[in-house]
């Protein structure tokens, strides 16, 4: 793609300037490594048996995914435009394997974490920023739930719901993905399929069931539905429009994402090259009352930030106390129909899961989120404080250092902090519930009175609640706490990286005054030559 190769171009160019004055460039390598190797990932979900591996197949052509999984053997797997390479992953490492051996018949969640196919395929090259992630049928374990969003929303633009026409009712559990994705502005196609085995009635009376459950659902006017065919006839016609029309909106975000990135790394150098020529000029006297001024301000700086830091933990107690109080009202408000639930040896996991998740996501976006925009802007008021604007560099660096803090914690970081909450939740629900489960079945079965009964199944629902409220809100506490370190680390490192940079610039003028005049200019003309290339590149 032709963005990619002048994204590329430019940040080579700033290493090369940055590389020519000493300055770090360790970060410039990884960045051009990840843009090109940079995808979004487009997530198809659904229960088991719904066609979901053999609707992949179809789109790419080629029979590369097992069929007929089973629990045991269901691996996620990620289907990108390569070079017809296989990678499996496991905590072991990664194997390399050979695309002739695909399907894999050997591979177990046991063994085997995740399975990276690249093919080189002609439709896949017309999507080559798309990831297309084949996940575990839904009905395996909730931790599947939970995995199908927190590893994959932040890098999504759409899932793909897959609907088997043999059985067109949605549980429960996949209509609370679509809410949470909802939640994360993440639209979801559904797509039919086995379509093929209805007569065209039938399949009008599946779209209008799943449209009507679906809107009622989310809330939604009209959602789309993709019929497709099954196994050896599966036309996917629909399903390579929507994957295309996900392509096209791939460019505008890695623009967006690498135009930031160029311009953090860019500006420390547009920083270095400013201050060199800035203070040419200044004798050895001068500079030192201007490196002692600099020091100063970034010490002021710090001193302040510091004190927002201390502020900002008091409101992030604040906040932490209500997300716990939030997780066991809501748990608390749904205690009766756990309790009906276990009665009626319903499966409350999912129940449960949705509850907490949904409560942590609602106290995180109304509660820390908000606190955390204002810490960050604070911050940023802090830094315009501290550098006025009558110094070109300061400016400068107030622009920068205040800008990077919002943007990249208020827009970037806080999803990875809401995945992570979600990653925690994963183990919590399961082995508590069995464990009671196990007991209420005994009760069910031993306990002849029917008020004793309902006694014994309400003490269970009560004690579910109980130990799930405190183990979740003590893990989900441990990661806000964490992702608040993150963050003032994060900003503690931006003004370092300032102090360095600007000290060696200071560094590199004071050896000029070492020069004769004439080397001295031509030294000025080649810094401002490098200046104007590095301002043009972030324009």
């Amino acid at each position: 793609m032709e963005y990619v190769d002048q994204y590329i171009e430019k940040f080579k160019k700033v290493k090369a300037i940055k590389e020519k004055y000493g300055l770090n460039v360790d970060d410039i390598d990884d960045t051009v490594q990840s843009m090109k190797e940079y995808r979004v990932t487009t997530p198809v979900v659904g229960n088991f048996s719904t066609g979901k591996s053999s609707l992949i197949n179809a789109v790419i052509g080629r029979p590369l995914l097992g069929v007929e999984i089973t629990p045991e053997t269901a691996v996620p797997t990620e289907v990108y435009y390569g070079n017809d390479n296989v990678y499996q992953y496991s905590k072991a490492g990664c194997i390399r394997r050979k695309i002739e051996d695909l399907p894999l018949r050997d591979l177990t969640i046991k063994d085997t974490d995740l399975l990276r196919i690249e093919v080189n395929n002609e439709f896949l090259s017309e999507i080559p920023s798309v990831s297309i992630v084949d996940l575990p049928g839904f009905d395996t374990s909730i931790e599947l739930h939970n995995k199908a969003i927190d590893q994959y929303w932040p890098n999504s633009l759409a899932y793909l719901l897959v609907v088997s026409s043999d059985e067109p009712v949605l549980k429960e559990s996949i209509l609370d993905l679509m809410k949470e994705l909802k939640s994360h502005d993440i639209p979801v196609y559904v797509v039919l399929t086995k379509c093929n085995r209805l007569s065209d009635e039938e399949i009008n009376e599946c779209v209008a069931l799943l449209k009507e459950t679906v809107s009622k659902a989310l809330e939604l006017d009209d959602i789309p539905v993709a019929c497709v065919d099954s196994y050896g006839n599966v036309k996917v016609d629909e399903i390579k429009d929507i994957l295309r029309e996900i392509q096209t909106q791939t460019g505008d975000i890695f623009i967006n994402k690498y135009s930031r990135l160029l311009a953090i790394t860019a500006r420390y150098a547009e920083v270095y090259l400013l201050e060199r020529i800035d203070k040419s000029k200044l004798s050895s006297s001068e500079l030192e009352q201007e490196q002692e001024k600099i020091l100063k301000n970034i010490r002021d700086l710090e001193d302040k930030i510091e004190k927002e830091k201390n502020i900002f933990k008091d409101q992030a107690d604040i906040c932490i106390k209500a997300i716990r109080e939030r997780i066991t009202n809501n748990l608390l408000a749904n205690q009766t129909t756990i309790s009906v639930m276990l009665e009626n040896g319903a499966d409350i996991t999912d129940k449960i899961n949705y509850i907490v998740r949904n409560a942590v996501t609602v106290g995180i976006r109304t509660e820390f989120e908000p606190k955390l925009q204002k810490y960050v802007e604070h911050i940023a008021s802090a830094i315009n404080v501290e550098f006025p604007e009558n110094d070109a560099t300061m400016l400068n660096i107030k622009n920068f250092t205040s800008d990077n803090i919002v943007t990249t914690v208020s827009r970037t970081a806080l999803p990875v902090a809401l995945a992570s909450v979600g990653a925690v939740l994963l183990s919590i629900p399961g082995g508590i519930i069995a464990a009671i489960v196990g007991v209420v079945g005994d009760v069910i079965l031993n306990v002849k009175s029917s008020a004793k009964k309902k006694r014994e199944i309400d003490k269970a629902a009560e004690q579910v609640v109980t130990t799930v409220a405190k183990q979740a809100a003590d893990s989900v506490e441990t990661e806000i706490r964490n992702y608040i370190k993150g963050v003032n680390q994060q900003i503690e490192n931006d003004v370092l990286k300032q102090r360095e940079v600007l000290s060696k610039s200071l560094d590199d003028v004071r050896k000029d005054l070492e020069y004769e005049e004439l080397s001295k200019s031509s030294e000025i003309d080649d810094l401002t030559r490098d200046l104007l290339v590095i301002q043009s590149i972030t324009k």
